[in-house]
């Protein structure tokens, strides 16, 4: 019954991203490892895993995908995937709770993040765990730092909105929604605010933060407020990126886009290895 509420209550805002999913064309499947993993949000999530290309890995990443039916083959599709494998990294992608191929239970997203960079862990015991998302995957992984017994050591967040109404206020019944949310159940909506999530971090896991100059769904100045907040607890560096759409800022500046969050990485997560 509960899951059923939730669902009629998640249709306004995710109804016409959930639909079945296809592995993205073009991309060679043979590498990719099919998991399932259970989040305590308690949805079944699915995930994949692939190994860096390198022999000796530096990293995992968890990659957490923004809202679309292409869902976790977002990663497979722009490329984030490949490159972090060449830059020598292992990489987890996965299904947030009734996207893509995983079951839809609550709107606890934050716990799928957590649920998923734990079973990354597991894999890897002896290495270091970055989180990366864009967009809902981004805001969700930051809600995530502030869960105890998360694994991130750093995070990588592209388009990350400072709260749920940032991102829904053009859109009449989801911002209604929400708004009710927070006179109904204002705590599920506190678990779900980024800006709440930047003054409870677990840790002080360094933060890049993008952000596309040609985005009108997360703008720059959303991001810019989320900034000064994430700032006040942790290294955080902010890059603008110029004729960015949303999420969409390694196809803009691919070049760029690689070295900065190769570099952000390998930087951060050696003093973990």
């Amino acid at each position: 019954m509960k899951n059923t509420a939730y669902r009629l209550f998640k249709k306004p805002f995710f109804g016409r991203f959930m639909r079945p999913w296809r592995w993205p064309e073009q991309i060679d499947p043979q590498p990719w490892q099919r998991l399932t993993i259970d989040s305590s949000s308690g949805a079944r999530l699915s995930a994949l895993l692939a190994n860096s290309h390198a022999p000796e890995a530096k990293g995992a990443i968890l990659l957490a995908h923004p809202m679309g039916t292409v869902a976790k083959g977002f990663w497979l599709k722009q490329g984030h995937a490949e490159m972090l494998r060449e830059a020598g990294y292992h990489v987890m992608l996965f299904d947030l709770n009734g996207f893509g191929e995983s079951s839809s239970t609550t709107m606890d997203y934050p716990l799928d993040v957590l649920a998923a960079g734990q079973a990354l862990q597991a894999r890897y015991p002896d290495l270091p765990v970055a989180v990366a998302g864009a967009s809902m995957g981004a805001a969700m992984s930051l809600c995530a730092l502030a869960q105890p017994g998360h694994p991130f050591k750093v995070a990588i967040l592209e388009a990350a909105f400072p709260t749920l109404l940032h991102f829904w206020r053009r859109y009449p019944i989801p911002r209604l929604g929400i708004q009710l949310s927070t006179l109904l159940y204002p705590a599920g909506e506190r678990r779900l605010r980024p800006l709440h999530a930047a003054a409870h971090l677990v840790g002080q896991p360094p933060v890049l933060m993008i952000y596309g100059e040609d985005d009108p769904y997360t703008p720059v100045r959303d991001g810019q407020q989320l900034h000064q907040a994430l700032a006040r607890a942790t290294h955080t560096e902010f890059w603008q990126v110029p004729g960015a759409k949303h999420t969409l800022a390694y196809a803009a500046q691919p070049q760029d886009y690689a070295q900065r969050v190769t570099a952000f990485l390998d930087t951060h997560l050696a003093s973990h290895a």
